[in-house]
């Protein structure tokens, strides 16, 4: 059995339909398979990772030939050689996901992000948006954070930290297992 390699292939330029589709189909066509992805479009750009996987030729291939899907696409490509999911979380480590509520204001991400760091919590993904409250048109921020809590850490040490933060930035904070 020919040992799977992967490859992180992410790209940003303008949004228009159809990357995805181009994306996937380059993958595809040069023997690569996707195993994670995110897309968004953040004001008028489209940005998008890819972990793909596959052998050892595929993987060259789809690093080699990049300048086509650029063309495809429309998008700036660049891509990195990882490790297997698996490979990379294998300590142990609790998941859980922590959602952070509030008024906007500046500051909220940095502030969730250090007390994390600070307890020695990795975050594995975060989404943060803003958006308008029906009535007053308020701006409302909302975060949503997996992260992995390492053997060893205290999950109410890390609730305390984050209560903390919520009490200094005005937040409802809720933290739960996944």
């Amino acid at each position: 059995m020919t040992e799977q390699q992967y490859l992180v292939v992410s790209g940003l330029g303008p949004d228009r339909p159809g990357i995805v589709a181009a994306t996937t189909r380059y993958l595809t066509e040069h023997g690569a398979n996707v195993e994670d992805s995110r897309a968004v479009v953040l004001g008028g750009e489209f940005g998008l990772m890819v972990l793909a996987s596959g052998t050892a030729a595929a993987v060259a291939k789809v690093q080699e030939d990049l300048a086509e899907l650029v063309e495809a696409t429309g998008l700036q490509f660049q891509t990195r050689p990882t490790v297997s999911p698996e490979d990379h979380r294998r300590s142990r480590a609790l998941p859980y996901r922590v959602e952070a509520n509030a008024l906007d204001h500046e500051g909220i991400v940095q502030a969730v992000a250090e007390a994390l760091y600070a307890a020695g919590i990795n975050i594995v993904s975060l989404e943060t948006t803003v958006r308008n409250a029906p009535v007053t048109g308020t701006e409302l921020f909302s975060l949503v954070a997996r992260v992995d809590i390492p053997d060893g850490v205290a999950v109410e040490a890390v609730r305390a930290s984050l209560a903390a933060v919520a009490r200094a930035q005005c937040l409802d904070v809720e933290m739960r297992p996944e």
